[in-house]
């Protein structure tokens, strides 16, 4: 189903503040989660609003949602989510980030306490646009096998760079250390479609196409034990350092067992500290279009540089509607109703 970005907007901000969030960080998560879905991320989109629902009803989720600062020296931060809205503690964060980078030239803040903060490339790429590279990472409950375990450990502990290029589209890389997002296999187990071979384990260890059998075992990483060291390179920076949970530590966002303590971690740079701005994001375009002219593979149409077709199915979106699947629909409709909303 498609549906118009600020229809699907206005239903997601409605849920929000009918749950009990204040109405500007209602705004700004509704936003977050549906330009994943903008993006083809329908993972991370409006789906996650059930999630957030069960967990405020379980008083598993503080809402309002407000952020505080623990300890700050010059490019420093750390800050508390305190158990809120994951969207709204990253995107403070996030501007926090760029904050100290144009003062000092770098900085680094973290966050603790908080809970799933969405799709990362929002944040890199947002911060690409005012041009600050940024480097976001989070962790998240234990979904992974380390390489060569049979069992979760590891969370999918995702990553997302983006840097500033001459116009108005950056560059941002944005994937997780294993090989799919659990959530692409939970929405696989509601659509009763397979998975591929090489996602997921089932509980024994065994290879498995069955997703309600993966979710049950665990993910694979990516790249084998180049994904295993990433997801403990960033539990270590988002949970360790932090002062927030890692490894077993979390708490699932999708399942009733209390708090999850995600922690997240954000790098500011800026790249006007190292040479000219213009004369930075200009070799960035130039280095795009170089590779973009190289030979292809057959039937390879097109080089794509990291978060292009994000950014193509972002436009897209905004002119055809945003593509969200019929049971997420279903489900936040259902959700509105027992609200006191109309649908969507």
């Amino acid at each position: 189903m498609k549906i118009a970005k600020q229809t699907l907007e206005e239903g997601a901000k409605d849920i929000l503040v009918r749950i009990g969030e204040e109405e500007a960080n209602a705004q700004r998560c509704a936003e977050i989660l549906v330009n994943a879905d903008m993006r083809g991320i329908s993972t991370h989109g409006v789906n996650l609003l059930r999630m957030i629902s069960n967990r405020v009803a379980a008083k598993m989720l503080q809402l309002p949602s407000y952020i505080s600062i623990v300890e700050e020296q010059n490019g420093t931060l750390v800050c508390d989510g305190h158990n809120g809205l994951g969207q709204v503690g990253a995107f403070r964060c996030t501007e926090h980030a760029l904050e100290k980078a144009k003062k000092y030239g770098l900085s680094m803040v973290l966050l603790r306490s908080t809970n799933n903060i969405g799709a990362l490339g929002y944040y890199s790429s947002w911060a690409a646009k005012k041009g600050i590279i940024l480097v976001v990472m989070t962790n998240g409950n234990p979904s992974m096998a380390p390489f060569g375990g049979a069992e979760p450990f590891l969370g999918s502990n995702p990553i997302s760079i983006g840097i500033p290029v001459q116009g108005e589209k950056p560059v941002f890389l944005d994937m997780s250390s294993s090989v799919v997002a659990r959530g692409k296999i939970r929405l696989a187990a509601l659509r009763g479609e397979p998975i591929p071979e090489g996602w997921a384990l089932d509980e024994n260890g065994e290879p498995t196409t069955d997703p309600k059998k993966a979710l049950k075992g665990c993910l694979l990483p990516l790249g084998g034990p180049k994904g295993s060291g990433l997801a403990m390179i960033v539990d270590i920076l988002s949970g360790i350092l932090s002062g927030s949970q890692y490894s077993r530590r979390i708490k699932s966002f999708h399942t009733l067992e209390g708090p999850t303590g995600v922690g997240a971690c954000f790098v500011g740079i800026d790249p006007s500290r190292f040479m000219l701005y213009d004369k930075f994001t200009a070799l960035v375009e130039e280095y795009i279009q170089e590779m973009k002219s190289i030979k292809k593979q057959k039937g390879v149409k097109e080089i794509l540089a990291p978060g292009e077709l994000e950014l193509l199915k972002e436009e897209k979106s905004k002119i055809e509607g945003v593509e969200v699947p019929d049971e997420v629909v279903h489900e936040l409709n259902k959700l509105l109703k027992n609200l006191g909303s109309g649908g969507i």
